[in-house]
């Protein structure tokens, strides 16, 4: 990419003297002019753009000395997805990343290995890296699973940490794909338990409580189990504060939690994070908002919302969670139709189901209807005659099915009497047309 890059800066913006028919390059404008137009870029862009224009003085002046964080999520994702990692190490040699740089994002650069970070290598002042390769509050799972090798990128890593005091590094955030199967026999697992270690010598301490961390509830700086593998305890993505798990939000929550969606931590300061009472997981409000069952009144994840609806479509603006759908809390179910209708509508609406007091099977209104039509439902299923419970609760649908009838009559009636006096408007318009052309035919023959 940077060679094609490089082929824009020297050769596509150009100007043709039009006295001796020079070609002027990009790079031949002056420095000040470079460094003024490129300021305009995002941070990415203007790095990539100095080593593309391939003049030292030049590329110096484009990049400037203010390189404490590069993020290539500020650049189109699809300009991002082409980065080589060429083009990275390129980047980090010209903004002189060892010396400078404290926060890396790959953000979309889902078409490297890792090798070009070693610029990197032996960094005591990078401070985060994040090599999820995925956007923030974007699912951390990549499909095709992205290049980016544990082989490359851990040799880099290790050089990091060993500098031990001098190190500055506080966060890692791992490839989806990496951290997906733990297996203890491999290189990144290793990897995992020498960082670990560096981490828990940091002797860091929570911002609300001052007790040390590692805590009592993780005394892993990691995720070293199954159960969100590879990711890191304590630290807020945003902010980088740290914070115990046993310190409590507003609402009596943990103050950092773990999204399970994007699987960064937030603390209660830079993202709210609610906890879902069906699955048992959170998710930061930037990834999947949870809403509230309007009958238990319990938080919810959207994936826990069932695709269930009141065939009434009278509950649009109402969330159930999946208990109490399925335990008939929120929807009863026809038994026949498979039909369902909200609580609020059994309740109200004849039509709705019903269950029937002596066979105890739920019906809608239609449905047992017809039941009792074909012979009484409950006789031939228990041998008694139930006047007080299915046909009980036919008799309102059939009235209300007679109301609707003669509210149709009416509105039939309605419309034959409009048809009526339009045929009787018609006929008079007609007798009149009639009369003229009568009274035009008696004038005709007097000439």
């Amino acid at each position: 990419m940077v060679a094609s890059l490089h082929f824009f800066g020297a050769g596509i913006y150009k100007a043709i003297n039009s006295q001796q028919g020079s070609m002027i390059y990009l790079s031949d404008l002056p420095t000040g002019a470079l460094a003024h137009v490129s300021s305009f870029l995002a941070a990415p862009s203007r790095a990539l753009f100095a080593v593309a224009i391939n003049s030292r003085d030049s590329s110096s002046a484009i990049v400037g000395n203010q390189w404490d964080a590069l993020d290539f999520g500020e650049i189109e994702k699809e300009l991002a997805a082409k980065i080589s990692d060429d083009d990275i190490r390129a980047v980090l040699l010209s903004i002189d990343a060892i010396n400078n740089l404290r926060s890396l994002w790959l953000t979309n650069c889902i078409n490297i290995t890792g090798v070009g970070l070693d610029p990197l290598r032996g960094s005591t002042i990078i401070q985060d890296i994040d090599l999820s390769l995925v956007g923030v509050h974007e699912s951390c799972r990549l499909d095709p699973e992205p290049p980016i090798s544990c082989a490359e990128v851990i040799p880099i890593l290790d050089s990091i940490i060993e500098r031990g005091e001098d190190c500055s590094l506080e966060y890692l955030q791992f490839p989806e794909a990496w951290r997906r199967v733990r297996n203890i026999e491999s290189d990144f697992h290793a990897f995992l338990t020498r960082y670990n270690d560096y981490l828990s010598s940091r002797a860091d301490v929570c911002l609300k409580c001052s007790c040390n961390l590692p805590g009592i509830y993780h005394n892993h700086a990691l995720q070293m189990d199954e159960f969100d593998y590879g990711t890191q305890n304590y630290t807020c993505y945003d902010c980088m504060n740290k914070y115990c798990y046993e310190c409590e939000d507003d609402l009596f929550g943990c103050y950092i939690s773990l999204c399970h969606r994007c699987e960064k931590s937030y603390c209660a300061h830079c993202q709210t994070v609610n906890y879902c009472t069906c699955c048992g997981f959170s998710y930061c409000v930037g990834c999947i908002d949870s809403k509230q069952c309007s009958l238990c009144e319990e938080n919810t994840c959207l994936d826990c919302v069932p695709g269930v609806r009141c065939r009434n479509t009278c509950c649009a603006d109402k969330i159930s969670c999946i208990p109490c759908a399925e335990n008939g809390d929120a929807f009863s179910w026809c038994e026949s139709c498979n039909e369902a209708y909200c609580v609020d509508c059994c309740e109200s609406d004849v039509y709705a189901v019903k269950a029937c007091d002596v066979c105890k099977d739920s019906f809608c209104g239609q449905c047992r209807v017809k039941k009792c039509k074909e012979g009484s439902h409950c006789e031939r299923r228990w041998g008694i005659h139930c006047e007080r419970s299915c046909e009980q609760l036919s008799f309102p649908v059939l009235l209300k099915d007679r109301e609707k009838m003669q509210a149709q009559i009416n509105e039939l009636q309605t419309q034959i009497n409009e048809l009526e006096n339009e045929r009787r408007e018609q006929s008079n318009e007609i007798n009149e047309l009639k009369r003229k052309v009568k009274d035009l035919t008696g004038e005709l023959e007097v000439v």
